[in-house]
């Protein structure tokens, strides 16, 4: 395995106002962890494939702010108990621990070189809620350890959303307690979401994705949540969603 040198990066004063404006100032930890990440990401990357190498200079905007915007819209409980499936380098599950540290959150990829630089990054900043799992989603849903053992499942650029939703499913608990607020009030048509859900952050068109799983997931509830919040404007898209899919008891 390659080994990284790394210095962590200092956070740009743009994306701190914005973390500050939504309710998440960083405290002296956050700050070192955070740089210390984005850091070791970007070395990481020269040598194994986890971000496209044409987002290096936008990773603050394009991969950590597009990560941790679930929190600033959605109010997540503490000691929830988390999937981030096709983790890739630990987006978004790793920015959003350190943010939210009480979320027990698992990152799952499929690529083994993957996992073990996302073991060796959490490893070196020390994040005690996070462990990371090798496989296709697809086929560790069926074991039984995994099975029905997480609150909700979380995904950003993996696949269209009937697969997520597929692959999800069999990982999340068939009854939980636990509810999920809108913090921003009319960015959705509803304000409370129970677990289990999948959250996917999404882009473009979503039309037929959504019909997809209306087809397939017979009696799921689509809620889909513009990605509006201060200085959303960074991301630099204006279609970016969050697309919130609860089933039934």
């Amino acid at each position: 395995m390659f080994h990284v040198k790394h210095n962590g990066l200092t956070i740009p004063e743009h994306i701190r106002k914005v973390l500050r404006e939504n309710g998440f100032p960083l405290d002296e930890q956050q700050t070192r962890k955070m740089g210390e990440y984005v850091s070791l990401l970007l070395e990481w990357n020269e040598k194994i494939n986890l971000i496209s190498r044409r987002d290096s200079n936008r990773v603050w905007e394009s991969h950590i702010l597009h990560s941790v915007s679930l929190l600033f819209l959605l109010d997540i409980p503490s000691d929830s108990s988390i999937l981030d499936l096709g983790s890739g380098g630990g987006l978004p599950g790793i920015p959003l621990s350190i943010l939210h540290g009480s979320l027990n959150v698992t990152l799952m990829d499929s690529i083994q070189k993957k996992t073990r630089v996302l073991e060796e990054i959490i490893q070196r900043l020390a994040l005690p809620n996070l462990r990371v799992l090798t496989g296709r989603a697809e086929e560790l849903g069926r074991e039984g350890g995994l099975r029905g053992t997480f609150d909700a499942v979380i995904a950003r650029a993996v696949a269209p959303l009937a697969d997520l939703a597929a692959w999800s499913k069999p990982f999340l608990r068939r009854q939980t307690k636990g509810a999920t607020r809108l913090r921003s009030a009319g960015a959705a048509a509803k304000s409370d979401f129970s677990f289990p859900y999948l959250l996917a952050l999404k882009g473009g068109d979503l039309e037929k994705e959504v019909r997809d799983v209306r087809l397939w997931q017979k009696g799921a509830t689509i809620t889909e949540i513009a990605l509006s919040f201060p200085g959303s404007e960074l991301l630099g898209l204006v279609d970016k969603k969050i697309v919130l899919i609860e089933w039934p008891d």
